[in-house]
């Protein structure tokens, strides 16, 4: 079955959909918004991995990380598994780790 990417105006989110042979163009609907008012993207080749592709590559990645105590490295770790993940993805981690940066802000490692 053929995926389609679209551009959500309503959302702003990139909706990747798998279309069925008979689907018919009024069916496509924005998962995040309900929204029916999507733009078709130009969208590359995507090979499918599996789970366990995506486990493998986020292992290496943590691997190749430095200091943890670090807020860039980690920042960039964020980053790094959203993309491995998905596109959104890693903007939603990086979101996600600067609200627990800002949570945590004056706590002590020891305290």
């Amino acid at each position: 079955m053929p995926i389609f990417e679209y551009d959500c105006r309503s959302c702003r989110r990139k909706v990747t959909l798998l279309m069925g042979m008979v689907s018919q163009p009024d069916e496509e609907v924005c998962p995040h918004c309900g929204s029916r008012d999507l733009a078709k993207r130009m969208s590359r080749f995507r090979q499918g991995r599996t789970e366990e592709d995506r486990l493998d590559e986020m292992a290496d990645r943590l691997d190749r990380v430095g200091d943890p105590d670090s807020g860039t490295e980690m920042r960039r770790l964020a980053r790094e598994l959203g993309h491995a993940l998905d596109e959104d993805a890693a903007d939603e981690l990086e979101e996600m780790y600067e609200q627990d940066v800002v949570a945590h802000e004056g706590d002590t490692p020891n305290g």
